[in-house]
């Protein structure tokens, strides 16, 4: 089922795939290793959309360029990160794993996956929370989340070699910019 269409991006309800569907997202996250964890099988892709808020895959000309799969404080999810969110805030809207095709990058895609939840919260004043890899260095999303206006709050390193950098932007604030770009 189509859920938009902008500019020849047209986005689906990720929760709704088919298995064809699931598969391409499936690779397309574990292509993304270290960045996004693994998923090790499409079961687990499932597992963790039954338990998203909200969960999206996008196309360009019928092919899928990117997904977006995202948390609000009501989920059972059970990752570190989230978890962290989840008692610093009352109300949130959680990132957890974004993934954009390698011939799709520098088109607006990321950008264009944001707007989305921000219009899906825009009469909330909450935060929208995401990680991102600090070890090993994931350089194009930590410029890309500051070049949103995300601040950091805190950094976590779970062994020498893994280490993330926790970021959260108020909804409003994300509307206000939005609106005057």
């Amino acid at each position: 089922m189509e859920i938009t269409e902008m500019n020849g991006i047209k986005a689906f309800d990720l929760k709704n795939a088919d298995e064809a569907i699931l598969k391409k997202i499936f690779l397309l996250n574990e292509s993304y290793a270290p960045f996004l964890g693994p998923l090790e099988k499409i079961d687990n892709l499932k597992r963790l959309l039954s338990m998203s808020k909200y969960s999206t895959y996008i196309t360009i000309d019928a092919e899928i360029c990117g997904f977006m799969v995202c948390f609000d404080e009501k989920s059972s999810y059970e990752s570190k990160n989230y978890e962290y969110f989840k008692k610093k805030h009352n109300k949130f809207f959680y990132v957890d794993r974004i993934g954009i095709a390698k011939s799709f990058k520098n088109k607006g895609l990321g950008t264009f996956l944001y707007k989305k939840i921000i219009d899906l919260n825009k009469n909330d004043n909450i935060k929208i929370c995401a990680e991102v890899n600090v070890k090993p260095f994931n350089e194009e999303s930590v410029n890309f989340h500051e070049k949103m206006g995300f601040k950091a709050v805190f950094e976590k390193e779970f062994s020498p070699n893994y280490a993330i950098r926790y970021y959260e932007r108020d909804i409003c604030a994300v509307r206000k910019d939005h609106k005057s770009q």
